[in-house]
């Protein structure tokens, strides 16, 4: 019997596992390379804050253009509205046993503004005010971006403008989030907000609003006029684009439960249903203006950007591929010791 000819079907054999096992440890490098990138600006530069003082005195003097996490240790009570600069970058997220710790806005002030220049980032906070208090939960000036990727804004109320005296009356806009800047909504939930006299009880959009997932659900528009009771869930009057989320259970007097479009409005996929509006046009979901709005929808979509998945998104990924790969090499491995064995037996007989 040639010995060399056993070891060279043994090293053949091995020739496979060991590919795979390579293969393995190559996804788990780009995996590990993935999260640095993905948590770079969230683990370097994260600073803890327990009140409003702390809150302020970092993100003023945080570097400019630079991506700064800022993580809340308490539910903080604001006494004027938190302002997000120019050229700052700043991520607001939470650590707590269950849910998430509150942003609690002043009396008659946004929650929380993000200015013309200015970056923020929601991953994991509740924006919102105390009951029977006015203020929106973000208000996004023009050139200003808010991302939002988990945790609520929520139990909000629109600010009152206007006068009595005034030929339009009284007026709101934006429970949830007020848009002028760019709006992109990738996870968490917008709920429970109110526009009265108003526009957009979750949302108020004149500029762009992009949503590629989260919730959209329970707010509310009060009181039907001629200017007001429009888009329960969304007001649009700039550019709004839907290819994700759930957007229902909102309700507006008058039109428009779900969504109100004064605007350009492309439907790429998302869920608007279960929404109420009470006006005499009903119109539960959906209302296109013919004043002004536009819409280019249908269902489906393409498939998510990078710039769509968060960490927790990368995590779950990187676990699959490397189950699927260690499934595979110990699958190829009992093959081929099953197959040795036999060749053994074989050759012994």
């Amino acid at each position: 019997m040639d010995m060399n000819a056993d070891f060279r079907i043994s090293h053949k054999s091995l020739l496979l596992p060991s590919l795979l096992i390579v293969v393995l440890t190559s996804s788990l490098f780009v995996c590990a390379f993935m999260m640095n990138g993905f948590s770079e600006a969230s683990l370097t530069d994260a600073v803890h804050v327990k009140n409003e003082t702390e809150l302020k005195n970092i993100i003023d003097n945080t570097t400019n253009y630079k991506s700064t996490t800022i993580i809340i240790d308490n539910d903080v009570a604001l006494t004027e509205s938190l302002k997000i600069s120019a050229s700052k970058d700043i991520t607001l997220t939470s650590i707590k046993a269950t849910g998430f710790y509150k942003l609690i806005g002043a009396s008659d002030k946004n929650t929380i503004t993000v200015e013309s220049g200015g970056t923020l980032k929601l991953e994991g906070t509740i924006v919102t005010h105390v009951n029977k208090v006015f203020g929106s939960g973000v208000f996004v000036s023009e050139s200003g971006q808010l991302f939002m990727y988990g945790g609520e804004i929520s139990g909000n109320s629109a600010i009152v403008e206007g006068n009595w005296a005034s030929s339009s009356g009284l007026f709101s806009r934006g429970g949830g989030v007020l848009n002028y800047g760019v709006f992109e909504l990738h996870g968490g939930k917008i709920s429970n907000n109110v526009a009265g006299h108003g526009f957009g009880g979750g949302v108020y959009s004149g500029g762009t609003f992009k949503m590629f997932g989260g919730e959209i659900s329970d707010n509310v528009v009060l009181e039907s006029t001629s200017t007001g009771g429009y888009g329960g869930g969304v007001y649009n009057g700039g550019t709004f684009m839907l290819s994700g989320g759930t957007i229902s259970g909102n309700t507006a007097a008058d039109n428009g439960g779900g969504v109100y479009n004064y605007g350009s409005f492309e439907r790429l996929g998302g869920v608007i249903s279960g929404n109420t509006a009470a006006g005499r046009y009903g119109y539960d979901d959906v209302y296109l203006s013919n004043s002004g709005g536009s819409s280019n929808g249908g269902n489906g979509g393409g498939p998510p950007m990078w710039g769509d998945f968060s960490l927790r998104d990368v995590v779950l990924i990187c676990v699959d591929v490397a189950i699927v790969v260690v499934g595979v090499v110990v699958a190829v491995l009992l093959f081929t010791f099953k197959k040795e064995l036999r060749y053994t037996k074989e050759k012994t007989i």
